[in-house]
């Protein structure tokens, strides 16, 4: 199978078009036929069969189109079997790895065991509460439901608060980090979510709030029913009021950018106009908020993110430290959808799909770039 420089001879197509449904009968009889030839032959097309397989993990959302993935299937073959000779490396990187994930396994196991001996109604989901507050650590995720029936979804690194009164004389919770709110409704009593800068009022429906204190963006994303934002302005210090509509996603910027750098998640839909209804707040006016809000199920959807973002919430996801040889290597962009994958697959996935190699320590990976193949893939994405 191995060719001079790693370039393509006609078996290898016709074996990649076999796995990929494209091959024609007299095609399909070839593979067949050369499976018999030699024992060693099947090995080979199971090889080349698992890496076809991990490029399905990054299939867009909408379906895996078979005549555009053709070649960088192709190309992510060879890559792999460049990676597969490196013996010795693939060892080293193996044991890391093993290390890395049980790890994160135990620190997974002893948080459930605090959250199910703390908080009978957290369910299934590592959680840590402490009288009035809900602790989720980095590699983990939960699922609570609140005495007032709402349900509440917290990502990794989270927390909520809420006093004890608590639906018997307010609504009102405090949080530091994300999560998914479906609030259950009550016309009487208005759902209020505290953040750091702003406060989010609701009476019944379903929004997704990302206020990490490390960064400079509280992002509020509505699904369903309606939700009034309240910010203090920086001028006459007074608080401000914008109401969003469903699909759409509201970001407060903690100190406020130049024009230039302010961002819209892309959702993959087609972006309307951006309206800027504030001094520190801006207004996608229609996103498809399914991208934003997968992170709390098993299929988790990534449309157009720059691995530069991408790395802070695989950060989060997995409780790793990500770092860069080369600053370029951030604005790779990646799209698909992955359903529970472990860390390694994730890793492989990004190698596989741009120039792009990794070391690990620890709970540390640090991404390089892979020369080889760099001006292949240059050429690849060029098409």
């Amino acid at each position: 199978m191995k060719t001079k420089n790693n370039q393509s001879n006609p078996l290898e197509d016709v074996l990649v078009k076999y796995l990929t449904g494209s091959a024609s009968e007299s095609e399909r009889e070839q593979v067949l036929n050369w499976i018999h030839e030699n024992p060693g032959h099947q090995k080979t097309l199971d090889e080349l069969k698992s890496y076809y397989l991990l490029t399905k993990a990054i299939q867009k959302p909408s379906g895996f189109n078979k005549e555009e993935g053709w070649t960088r299937i192709q190309s992510r073959y060879y890559k792999a079997r460049y990676i597969a000779e490196q013996e010795q490396k693939k060892k080293y990187r193996s044991n890391i790895i093993l290390y890395t994930a049980m790890s994160s396994a135990a620190a997974v196991l002893i948080a459930f065991l605090l959250g199910y001996s703390a908080h009978k109604d957290s369910g299934i989901g590592p959680a840590v509460r402490a009288e009035n507050e809900i602790i989720v650590p980095l590699g983990a995720k939960s699922h609570v439901t609140l005495t007032d029936g709402t349900r509440v979804w917290l990502n990794a690194g989270s927390r909520l608060k809420y006093s004890d009164g608590f639906f018997r004389d307010s609504r009102e919770v405090y949080l530091e980090g994300e999560a998914f709110f479906d609030v259950k409704e009550d016309h009487k009593k208005m759902f209020v979510v505290k953040t750091s800068n702003l406060d989010i009022k609701v009476y019944g429906t379903q929004f997704n709030v990302k206020s990490y204190p490390e960064e400079n963006i509280i992002q509020t994303t509505l699904v369903k029913g309606s939700v009034a934002i309240e910010a203090y302005t920086d001028k006459t210090h007074e608080k401000k009021s914008v109401f969003l509509k469903p699909n759409q996603t509201a970001i407060f910027y903690k100190s406020t950018p130049a024009v230039q750098n302010i961002k819209i998640p892309d959702t993959g839909d087609k972006q309307e106009s951006i309206a800027e209804t504030g001094e520190k707040i801006v207004i996608a006016p229609s996103v498809n908020p399914v991208p934003i809000t997968s992170w709390k199920d098993s299929r988790w959807i990534i449309v157009s993110e720059e691995l530069d973002e991408l790395a802070i919430k695989l950060e989060r996801r997995y409780n790793v430290k990500i770092s860069f040889t080369d600053e370029s290597l951030r604005k790779y962009k990646f799209s698909g959808t992955l359903k529970d994958e472990t860390f390694e697959q994730v890793l492989q996935i990004i190698q596989l799909s741009a120039p792009i190699t990794y070391q690990i320590e620890g709970n540390k990976v640090l991404f390089k770039e892979d020369p080889l193949y760099k001006k292949k893939y240059d050429k690849m994405i060029s098409k």
